[in-house]
This record gives C-alpha cells, structure tokens and sequence, in this order.
C-alpha cells in the first residue's frame, strides 16, 4: 500500500451539446488539460494515536459530504479516513461551466476506492455523484453520451483520432445553476447535434463533431443567451475552426480548432479585440484529453489513468 497518492481529474470546457434527444435530456462534455488535485498522504505515528481532527485541508463541502456517505457504505472507518491527510488543490475556476464539481466528487471517490480497496462501477460513480447534483461524462474515459440528473443512462461513444485543441472564452461573473435548472421546461430538442456527432465518430471526421456543437450552441441562444455568439460562429468558420461549443451551467464557451490548420495568434488577433473582450475578458487555450482519474506515478514520474480493472480502482 502506497504512502502516498497524488491523484488529478480534469476539467470539461462546456458541452459538445446538451438537450434533449429521443425525449430526454443528455450531453456530451469533454475534457480538457485543466485539473484538480488530491493528495493523500499517509499521517506519520502509530494508528492508534492519530488524531482523527484536522486531515482534510482545503476539501470543498460537496466533497466533504460525498466522502462522508460513500466512506459509511464501503466501510471505511473514521480512523482510516484519518490515517492520511487529505488536500485539495483546485486549479479548475469554479462557477464557469468547467466542471469543477464533478472533478472534485470524482477524486473524492476514487480516492475512497483506493485506500478501501473496493472497486465501484461507473453506475455506483453516477449514483454517488448525482445524489449531490447533476453532473457530467468527464468521469468517462472516452466521450461518453450522459443522462446527467440521475445517471440512468449512458453509451461510452469514443471520438475521431487527430490533436483538437479549444479557445475558451469566458464572461465575468459566476453561473446561477438553480436558473439554468428553472429552465427544464424549455430544453431544446438536439438530436440532430447526436446524429452528426455519430456520424463523425463513424467517419472520423472532427468536422461533424465542430458541426454538432455549433448546431447545440445555436440551438440554446434564446434560452441561454451568449453576446455575439453568432458573430463568433461565423469569423470561427471563416478561419477554418471545427466549430463552436457552450457551457449549459456556465458563461464559457470554446472555439474548437486543429492545431494543424488553425494558429491561435490568429484566434488570438480576432478575439481579443475590444468587440469581443468586452463581453469575454477571460481566455484560455485548452488540448482535449481522455477523460476519468489519474494517479502519479513515482517510478514512472508522470500521471497515468486507473487501471481498469484493478482492487481497490475503478472498474466498469
């Protein structure tokens, strides 16, 4: 048993798309090179005399809570909850549609699985998960179709090979998730954003996949309202961008792009302007990466994802 683990889970830049689709509303999230971290670090003395107060450092409450439940159902005491400390690292902005929730429930869990040794299954994930709050497919290795209230369905999809890259655009402020939730009864209707986003993964063609967010993006504007979106769409395409995603429980949106064909100085050059930063004075520049929890390797001195399966990881 390690003394020590380092684990990270990272962030989504939005959804590819969200709505509903044959009646019920999912999405596909995707995630990107920002991350989360927890570190759990066996506590030095004897067992015996550890002192159970004062392990978690930094831990938000939702995590807090998660951990609380799901230690009592794998039976995972008080005392060896406190054999290691446990500190939160946050580097995902919180309230901007990143998924900075989901990251830190799901390296609550997979920490829980790791020092009890019991493996959970990706439904147990999204049982845990969405007993807190909706969430999103990032948990998923592959890009992964969602029922995000409640986790009743999911279909592991997968995507075209090829490096994508996202400049993400951010408004000020904060999202008000509980107005997004008042918004149920206007969910948009995607299923054409599914069937392009099939048939791109059937062709292997990233185009389709750019298609069927912007088709979502679009789709959502009069619910969820984004300064100039269209503009943005339309100089995007003009420079031979895959297309254009938003956040549905956010206020950022990326401009998918491949490195190859695209320079970001010229994204840069356009967006940057004061029509755009303006209303968007937040930018990063993100790398799709697969999706689920990592550990850190000291041997190997790099992340690498759970083992799937593996006693005490997560397993399908």
């Amino acid at each position: 048993m390690s003394s020590c683990y380092i684990l990270r889970m990272p962030a989504s830049c939005g959804e590819l798309f969200q709505g509903r689709i044959l009646g019920k509303e999912k999405l596909i999230s995707y995630p990107v090179n920002l991350y989360n971290y927890l570190t759990l670090e066996k506590r030095r003395g004897k067992t015996g005399n550890i002192k159970k107060e004062n392990h978690f450092y930094n831990l938000p409450d939702k995590m807090l809570s998660l951990i609380k439940r799901a230690a009592c159902d794998l039976g995972v005491t008080t005392s060896l909850l406190a054999e290691y400390s446990w500190q939160h690292r946050q580097l995902i902005p919180a309230g901007k549609g990143l998924a900075s929730s989901t990251a830190d429930l799901m390296l609550a869990l997979t920490a829980l699985s790791l020092i009890s040794r019991q493996m959970l299954s990706y439904q147990d994930i999204l049982d845990y998960l969405t007993a807190i709050e909706p969430t999103d497919s990032i948990i998923f290795p592959e890009l992964t179709l969602l029922e995000q209230n409640n986790g009743s369905y999911w279909q592991q999809i997968g995507q075209p090979e090829g490096k994508v890259r996202v400049f993400a655009l951010a408004q000020r402020g904060f999202c008000d998730t509980l107005n997004h939730r008042k918004l149920r009864n206007k969910i948009p209707d995607v299923t054409e954003s599914w069937q392009l986003f099939q048939q791109g993964v059937e062709e292997q063609d990233w185009r389709l996949i750019g298609k069927a967010a912007t088709f979502s993006a679009r789709a959502w504007q009069q619910h969820l309202y984004y300064p100039g979106l269209e503009k943005i769409i339309i100089l995007a395409e003009k420079k031979g961008c895959l297309g254009v995603n938003i956040a549905h429980s956010g206020n950022v949106l990326g401009i998918l792009y491949r490195p190859k064909r695209v320079s970001i100085d010229n994204l840069k050059s356009i967006f940057h302007k004061p029509e755009f930063n303006n209303c968007y004075p937040v930018s990063w520049e993100f790398e799709l990466v697969k999706g689920g929890a990592e550990i850190f390797h000291d041997s190997r001195q790099k992340f690498e994802k759970i083992i799937l399966p593996g006693p005490g990881l997560i397993t399908h």
